[in-house]
């Protein structure tokens, strides 16, 4: 298989498993971080409780949980099936990704240290 360009296969490209096997864990990782905001947001929500856009808005991001989760599944369970073989370039779709630490988990490489350290720091709008 190639990477859609007619280029020769290539076996420094990952399998395409490998591929679909990263984006279901980063999908199931954010289904997580949104679970976690919902809880986290759980007391202010009680508060607001007679607003109906609140409502609506809470219903949305329970939503997103669930569609993340869902997406994590079928991501990973597609990649599961695919044979060992096929074989994807990813390099101009990774170049494409500005969150460093994203793109090395995508690349299934380690993130370099000082790449988690300035991933962690906290940016102001």
């Amino acid at each position: 298989m190639n990477d859609g360009h007619n280029a020769p296969f290539d076996m420094s490209h990952p399998p395409l498993a490998e591929v679909l096997t990263a984006l279901g864990d980063e999908f199931a990782a954010l289904g997580r971080f949104t679970e976690q905001f919902q809880t986290s947001l759980s007391p202010a929500l009680l508060r607001v409780a007679n607003d109906p856009e609140c409502h609506r808005n809470v219903q949305t991001l329970d939503l997103l949980s669930q569609r993340l989760a869902a997406l994590s599944s079928y991501i990973l369970n597609v990649g599961q099936s695919l044979p060992r073989e096929w074989r994807i370039s990813t390099h101009a779709a990774l170049r494409q990704i500005s969150l460093a630490d994203l793109a090395y988990r995508l690349q299934g490489a380690p993130v370099p240290e000082q790449v988690e350290k300035q991933s962690g720091e906290l940016e102001l709008f």
